[in-house]
């Protein structure tokens, strides 16, 4: 057994390297994808006293009043501008926090279902590959935070099934409701994990699912009701959210030609993580070594329960004509996980036989890979990683704004939102759109 523990070292030492080389264009340099920085706006202004929780605030003149997307996502950033600072790197910060947090639950899950935690670098590594995964480590989007609440509701799931004991149940509950309120309903697909567990769990009875998916179901609506008595400004915000963003934004505001356009992306973001686990269950179908021998013999279950979830948390996503790839990065995880089991069998057939010189050459291998990472970050600061003629201008326009709040731009630069959001995060500063002479006024 201490030999497959230490055949896992370079494993986890290529993991680390390949996460510092992935992020390292972005993960301490300025710039950020549009959202990020408009929710890096929004935590702050929360801070500075320009908005509240229950009532956020983007700019005057945009969003003065942003009800566009639930709050605690935007309450839990600004508590670190509120211990940190205003800094730059804030935002960053709490997203790369953030994509941890989501790597630890994935771990915790796969120890739970394999009992071994040394292994956990499997499916962490496929989903590291998953190029989106990532990208939203430093761009500070909303589905960072749902992430980490849908893994925890899954992984409470799995803790009260294994304990046998539905107070659980009710704790995954209420974390669902804060996947909720970070994103949205897209964050509450785990709903249906009972269902798929006992289906593939030959201890218990099937009809056992969809009850425990159905106490999930009005638990959330419990505390969803005590949120609404307790705090009452939540309802008129939810309210206003599912009008602006499910209905409003969700049914009439296209952003793709294609409701497979999720279908589509997902595909490219499996495939570097599928072409790997077909590629060992393969050599596993033409393995002479008897399965039983594996000291990891992989469930089924798992496989099929964590791939089915990962299905369910993408394709509903079809109903809406407004899609992003990112609106699928909590189900990603899913299937690193369904990956890694399918794929462990195979792998714990081939380390156990890696000799010490051979294991040492691959430690040495790896931790190069770490050492690449580190000079790659530490060459990037101090740059941009995207916006760098946009940050400076804007840097050079605010010390000549002479600290006023709002200042004017043409109609054209108004529609580039990209302004709005680097003035504001930068400055403090809101746009406004010059008005247009009438001909009288031009004569």
């Amino acid at each position: 057994m201490s030999q497959v523990r230490s055949n896992n070292t370079p494993f986890w030492l290529l993991l680390i390297g390949l996460f510092l080389i992935l992020v390292s264009k972005n993960l301490l340099t300025e710039g950020m994808f549009l959202d990020g920085v408009t929710y890096a706006c929004i935590s702050r202004n929360m801070v500075c006293g320009l908005g509240s929780f229950w009532n956020p605030s983007y700019t005057q003149t945009i969003g003065h009043v942003f009800h566009s997307h639930p709050p605690l996502a935007f309450g839990l950033e600004a508590l670190f501008f509120k211990v940190l600072g205003d800094h730059w790197w804030v935002e960053k910060l709490y997203s790369v926090l953030a994509f941890l947090f989501t790597g630890l639950l994935i771990a915790l899950i796969w120890k739970r279902t394999t009992n071994n935690l040394r292994w956990a670098w499997l499916p962490l590594l496929f989903w590291l590959v998953m190029p989106l995964a990532t990208w939203c480590a430093t761009n500070n989007m909303l589905e960072n935070t749902m992430s980490v609440f849908v893994l925890l509701s899954v992984y409470l799931m799995i803790v009260g099934y294994q304990r046998n004991h539905k107070i659980w149940l009710f704790l995954s509950a209420f974390t669902l409701l804060l996947a909720f309120l970070s994103k949205g309903f897209t964050g509450l697909f785990p709903l249906v994990f009972p269902i798929f567990y006992c289906a593939f769990d030959q201890k218990r009875k099937w009809i056992q699912g969809p009850i425990d998916s159905l106490i999930l179901l009005v638990s959330i609506a419990v505390f969803a009701g005590i949120m609404f008595l307790v705090c009452p400004g939540s309802f008129g915000y939810i309210k206003d959210y599912i009008r602006l963003q499910v209905i409003g934004g969700g049914l009439y505001e296209a952003t793709t030609s294609s409701r497979f356009y999720i279908v589509f992306a997902l595909l490219q973001q499996l495939m570097i993580p599928y072409v790997i686990a077909m590629a060992l269950v393969i050599c596993k179908a033409r393995s002479k070594v008897n399965s039983k021998v594996f000291e990891f013999p992989p469930d089924k279950g798992w496989f099929y329960s964590f791939l089915i979830l990962g299905l369910f948390g993408v394709l509903p996503i079809m109903v809406s004509v407004k899609q992003r790839d990112f609106y699928m990065l909590a189900a990603l995880p899913f299937f690193a996980l369904a990956c890694g089991h399918i794929t462990l069998s195979m792998l714990t057939l081939w380390l156990p036989k890696i000799t010490p010189k051979v294991r040492g050459w691959m430690t040495l291998g790896a931790g190069c890979v770490v050492l690449l990472g580190l000079v790659l970050n530490i060459i990037h600061i101090g740059k941009y990683g995207r916006d760098e003629a946009l940050i400076e201008e804007v840097k050079q326009k605010i010390t000549e704004s002479e600290g006023n709040n709002v200042i004017e731009i043409s109609q054209e630069e108004y529609t580039q939102w990209a302004k709005h959001a680097y003035y504001m995060r930068y400055g403090k500063i809101s746009l406004s759109p010059t008005e247009t002479p009438s001909p009288i006024d031009s004569r």
